[in-house]
C-alpha cells in the first residue's frame, strides 16, 4: 500500500511538473497542484464559479466586440478583488475605460495581463471561491 501511495505521489508531482515547465499549471488539476480536490473545473466536473462566469458573461462580452458591454464585466471584475492580487482592481479598470472608449484590443489586452499575473495563483488556491 506504502508502495502504491508513492508511485501514485509520483505521478502526480512529474505530471505537475511537466506541465509547469510546459508553461504554467493551466492545464493541471487542482487535485494534483495544490493536494486539494475542489470539485470544480477539471475535466469533467462542473466549472468553477469564476470560471463559470468568465466563459459566459465574459467571453460573449468580448466576442461580442461591444465596449459597454465589455467595460460593465471588467467592472463587475474589478469588485472582486481576491486577497493577496493586488494590482486586480487597476488592470480591470484601466480595461474598462479602454473598452468605453472602443479600444477593444486594449481592453482585451488587460484581461491577458491579469491572466498572465494572476491566473494560476487563483486556480491552484481560490478556483472554488464564490465569484
Amino acid at each position: 500500500m506504502k508502495l502504491m501511495s508513492a508511485v501514485l505521489m509520483s505521478v502526480g508531482i512529474g505530471f505537475a511538473g511537466a506541465a509547469w515547465a510546459a508553461g504554467g499549471a493551466a492545464d493541471v488539476p487542482a487535485s494534483v497542484a495544490e493536494g486539494k480536490d475542489f470539485g470544480c473545473g477539471a475535466k469533467g466536473q462542473k466549472a468553477c464559479p469564476m470560471q463559470g462566469w468568465m466563459k459566459t458573461v465574459m467571453q460573449s462580452a468580448t466576442t461580442s466586440g461591444d465596449g459597454a458591454k465589455i467595460a460593465s464585466a471588467l467592472e463587475y471584475v474589478a469588485s472582486k478583488p481576491p486577497p493577496g492580487m493586488p494590482k486586480w482592481v487597476a488592470i480591470s479598470k484601466e480595461g474598462a475605460e479602454k473598452a468605453k472608449k472602443g479600444d477593444i484590443d486594449g481592453a482585451k489586452a488587460s484581461c491577458k495581463t491579469c491572466h498572465d499575473l494572476y491566473k494560476a495563483e487563483y486556480k491552484a488556491k481560490l478556483r472554488d471561491a464564490a465569484f
